[in-house]
């Protein structure tokens, strides 16, 4: 039983470990790529819509302006 117990305690540990390298070293360049990312899809979305905008105006008859 002392074997079992002793690998349930190395498995925590373990698990601690990782827990903290993950919170510690990986999440901070995940969440800071994901925001980079998404600014990117960001711009191009816009860029996107801009485009569509001019493709509408461009065929839909101008009121002159009084």
């Amino acid at each position: 039983m002392d074997k079992f117990e002793e690998f349930g305690r190395k498995l925590d540990d373990e698990i601690t470990r990782l827990r903290k390298y993950m919170d510690e070293e990986v999440a901070p360049v995940t969440e800071k790529r994901t925001a980079q990312f998404l600014r990117e899809v960001s711009d191009k979305l816009s860029d996107a819509a801009k485009k569509l905008e001019d493709r509408v105006a461009a065929r839909t008859p101008q009121e002159p302006k009084p």
